[in-house]
Formats: structure tokens, C-alpha cells, sequence
């Protein structure tokens, strides 16, 4: 079975800077995506990878990946209004059986969730992996709690998301033509009612969306560099 690295990289990242999408954000002299990447490489024997970016971004990911100095062939996509839209350009370009799709933004999955994720989804056509809500979640109304929620079958989803390449693409197709909001890929499979089996992530495997995540990005980038 041949798998394609699929890295949605067009989103803005208003909550992160007005001045820098937060992908390209320096860590280290490199950009986020620079070691988001690395990881992700460092972690699989990918057949290809496809990055989701807009026109004027390619220059700039031409250096990043000069830096990166892959082993694989790499295509560049036409990023989309959503990610949504920037998914499913990257999936039209595959090469592959298979597709895992990862947040640009998320550099410290581990090795082991990454193969993990991806055996699963051998075995089942679909799966994510992901953490147990360890918090006591409450429902609010404004500022009121109006009750606590049990969190026993709550699950926070992480990427990589592993999918069957037909599967993934006619749910996407589906789930826009219908205009349904798609958060992650397995929303789409939701709608499509297809079966996505779990996989438990590491705690690390963060997803950099505030300024104050920099923080948490310097505390773990020693562990997986």
C-alpha cells in the first residue's frame, strides 16, 4: 500500500498574529511547518508529500523544503477558501492508496501515534488518533454553568488522520456540496456515516494556535529534536 503526506499549510491563524501565519512562525530559525515536517518524515517512510498553500506562499516553501532536504517527491496544491477545500486539491493530486493528513501547525507527534494511526487505518479504511478529555467539562450559558458534562466518551481530536484516498476524497466532495461545516477530515467521514476508528496521540502532539503556545514549543522541542 503506497501513502501520501498530506499537509493543509493556507490558513491564516487570526488567533495566533496579525503579522505572520503561524505555520512560517521562526522557531529555532525555522519555520513551524520547517520541523512539522521533519517530524513527520523522521517518523514514516512516506511515499509523497502534498502541501496545501497559497500562490504567493511557494517561494517561501521552496526554502523550506530546500532545507529540508527530502528523500521524497513532494507537489504543491492550490490552497482553498477552508481547509476543507485545500484537502481535497491535495487529494485530487495523490499519487497513493492512502492519505494522512496533518496540521501544518502540530510538530511534536510521536513516532509511535504516527504508525499507529497509520496501521489502523490499514486494517479499518479509516482512523484518527487523539486524547481522553481529562477535565471536568461543564456546559455554559454566557458566563452561567448550566450543567457538567460527562467527558467519559469525549475524545479530543489530533492529526495525523489516516483515510482510504477514495473514501476521504467522496466524503469531502459530499459533505462541501451539501455546504456542511468540516472542522477535520473525520467530520467529513461523520456525515458520509463511514466508520473512523481511534487511536490514542501523545499529550505533546499540540496544535500551536495561541502566541503563548511558543512557550510549550521550546519546552518540548528538546524531546523530539
Amino acid at each position: 500500500m503506497s501513502i501520501s503526506l498530506i499537509i493543509p499549510a493556507a490558513g491564516v491563524g487570526k488567533r495566533f498574529s496579525a503579522n505572520i501565519k503561524k505555520q512560517f512562525t521562526e522557531i529555532d530559525g525555522m519555520p513551524l511547518i520547517y520541523w512539522t515536517i521533519k517530524r513527520l518524515v523522521t517518523a514514516y517512510n512516506f511515499d509523497e508529500l502534498i502541501i496545501g498553500l497559497n500562490q504567493d506562499d511557494i517561494k517561501f516553501m521552496d526554502t523550506v523544503i530546500s532545507n529540508l532536504n527530502l528523500n521524497i517527491q513532494y507537489i504543491y496544491a492550490e490552497g482553498g477558501n477552508e481547509r476543507a477545500n485545500t484537502v481535497l486539491n491535495c487529494l485530487l493530486k495523490s499519487n497513493c492508496s492512502y492519505a494522512a493528513i496533518h496540521d501544518s501547525v502540530r510538530p511534536f507527534v510521536s513516532s509511535q501515534v504516527v504508525i499507529n494511526t497509520i496501521d489502523k487505518a490499514y486494517q479499518s479504511s479509516a482512523a484518527i488518533c487523539g486524547i481522553p478529555v481529562r477535565d471536568t467539562v461543564k456546559k455554559i450559558n454566557g458566563s452561567i454553568i448550566e450543567k457538567t458534562v460527562s467527558r467519559d466518551s469525549l475524545f479530543l481530536a489530533h492529526t495525523p488522520q489516516v483515510f482510504k484516498k477514495d473514501i476521504i476524497l467522496n466524503a469531502l466532495h459530499s459533505a462541501l456540496e451539501d455546504n456542511i461545516i468540516i472542522t477535520d477530515e473525520a467530520s467529513a467521514c461523520e456525515y458520509a456515516k463511514i466508520q473512523v476508528e481511534t487511536v490514542l496521540s501523545n499529550y505533546e502532539n499540540i496544535k500551536v494556535t495561541y502566541t503563548e503556545d511558543i512557550d510549550l514549543i521550546e519546552l518540548f522541542k528538546a524531546k523530539f529534536f
